[in-house]
């Protein structure tokens, strides 16, 4: 039971985001928040959450691509079930034990979060969604310091306590770079977006969302084979 939880459901639910985005990407009608008329989805100007949009900027239907993606940010919650069988594997010690704890509870409500943002779509609930992905992520960055606490205190090889530690870095950065962002509704506040945001910036945030997606997809593959590294050490 520990096992499927905890290292074969965040295997699962990283495949079936990355297939879901995949999918996502290639049905999306067009359009980005400066220009209506692109045609297709633009890795590096398109946020991911555009692909939740109910109606694409483009003004289309975007049925397939939200259903996908939205999917996808829901299969969250099962990685934060998952998550709270982790304490389980780190009870060598009280120090490893009450931060995997800590971890746990902070990466479980942070999968909430997640899967928040597939049920708030951006273009229908704007202010929800925004509150969505920022607690999503000013969570999952205290999550990441715990885990990497658990793996410290425990006899775990020491790559895991420096890949949780770059995850920590990385997240952190993030986090404080988009909570010093301005906050605009592309959809209902259009005019002001295109006069304050340009091509250039649009471009940076895009590809800085998708090379932290990357490198979290990175780290929950990195905690599955962790985790399996403690249950083999804990004859689970």
């Amino acid at each position: 039971m520990v096992s499927f939880w905890c290292v074969y459901i965040p295997r699962f639910v990283l495949v079936y985001f990355l297939s879901a985005v995949a999918i996502a990407a290639y049905f999306y009608p067009g359009g980005n928040h400066l220009d209506a008329s692109q045609q297709g989805y633009d890795f590096t100007i398109n946020f991911l959450s555009e692909l939740g949009f109910y109606n694409t900027l483009s003004g289309e239907t975007n049925f397939l691509s939200a259903f996908f993606f939205n999917s996808a940010m829901f299969m969250h919650i099962l990685v934060g079930v998952g998550f709270l069988m982790m304490p389980k594997l780190f009870n060598d010690n009280i120090y490893s034990y009450v931060s995997a704890w800590l971890g746990a509870i902070t990466i479980s409500i942070s999968c909430v979060f997640f899967a928040g943002v597939g049920l708030t779509p951006g273009d229908l609930y704007f202010p929800a969604h925004i509150f969505a992905v920022q607690n999503a992520f000013n969570l999952v960055f205290f999550a990441y310091l715990f885990i990497c606490l658990a793996f410290f205190f425990s006899s775990s090889s020491n790559k895991y306590t420096i890949g949780s530690i770059m995850m920590f870095v990385i997240t952190i950065s993030y986090a404080i770079f988009i909570s010093d962002q301005q906050v605009i509704d592309p959809v209902n506040e259009k005019e002001l977006f295109q006069e304050v945001v340009t091509t250039e910036v649009l471009r940076i945030n895009a590809i800085l969302q998708k090379l932290v997606t990357i490198f979290m997809n990175i780290s929950l593959l990195m905690f599955s084979y962790g985790f399996a590294d403690r249950i083999k050490r804990k004859g689970f």
